[in-house]
């Protein structure tokens, strides 16, 4: 089960705050480690977008990140510069040169 979020910011000026707070969350991710989770984020040409891929091997590794503490700091620092709730697509897997 993977996801696909976009986000997308109010303001240009929020673009470096949105960075930070990614990267935060990657390390948070990391630290509380969660079993099977991945997480990558994405910039774009248009200072407002960002995406993010989610795969999880099932739906305990999703609820994990979901309840995770850092996915809640993310949502608590971020969500209010957000133009709309982030917009999420499920996506499934077709091959990856991940392992």
């Amino acid at each position: 089960m993977s996801l696909l979020v976009q986000y997308t910011l109010k303001l240009e000026s929020d673009r470096e705050a949105q960075t930070i707070a990614m990267k935060a969350l990657v390390d948070g991710l990391k630290s509380e480690g969660i079993d099977g989770l991945h997480y990558s984020c994405f910039s774009t040409e248009d200072p407002l977008r960002f995406f993010g891929v989610l795969e999880f091997p099932n739906d305990t590794t999703k609820q994990a990140f979901l309840n995770s503490a850092s996915f809640a700091t993310y949502r608590a620092t971020v969500g209010p510069t957000f133009a709309n709730p982030p917009q999420t697509t499920e996506i499934a897997p077709i091959a990856s040169t991940r392992d």
